[in-house]
């Protein structure tokens, strides 16, 4: 694995991977909409030092990156990504053809370093909804930047930044995110 790499991918490698990740989550049967390539993609980001050079803050629904928002939109409009209305849901974001062919498969060898962390990080996401990735991804951010606090000072930072995630519940994915993040040392 290329981790620790200071420069980031280009533009058709880091499409080739943020439409891989697409194809592996849906393959474990995920809803594949926005909000779970954006906690997939900062989980891959964080968990494994992909460096793929999108920037996220914490907004609304918890670590957001306008960089990925653009890119996926822009993967939409070269038509790769397509948008798949399924209400009453929010809309899918499925791959198309020509994303297999000039993404996945061209740049094949640019994704390869990275299957065992895509698998992994859609094995661990595909199936949870918006509010479990949003209260995960929560508690992996103050996770990332409280490291040195307890739990509780984790945990109460988590519900004050996500008022409607109980103290209770903010503890426990901190305890998710902590198992997760020993299986991620372990895989690589």
């Amino acid at each position: 694995m290329r981790q620790g790499i200071e420069e980031p991918m280009e533009e058709r490698e880091r499409q080739a991977i943020v439409a891989a990740l697409d194809d592996k989550l849906a393959q474990r049967g995920s809803w594949c909409g926005e909000t779970h390539l954006q906690k997939a993609v900062f989980f891959l980001q964080e968990l494994f030092d992909v460096q793929t050079g999108f920037r996220f803050i914490f907004y609304k629904y918890g670590p957001f990156s306008r960089d990925l928002r653009g890119e996926l939109s822009t993967m939409r409009g070269d038509g790769f990504l397509e948008v798949v209305p399924s209400p009453p849901y929010g809309p899918k974001l499925m791959l198309t053809q020509p994303a297999r062919e000039q993404l996945i498969e061209r740049h094949a060898n640019a994704i390869r370093p990275y299957d065992g962390p895509l698998g992994f990080v859609a094995e661990r996401l595909a199936s949870l909804g918006v509010g479990d990735l949003e209260r995960l991804a929560a508690a992996l951010w103050v996770h990332r930047r409280l490291s040195e606090a307890s739990e509780d000072k984790q945990a109460a930072r988590i519900n004050e930044l996500k008022p409607h995630v109980s103290v209770d519940s903010a503890r426990q994915a901190l305890r998710d995110v902590a198992e997760m993040e020993r299986a991620a040392r372990a895989a690589v």
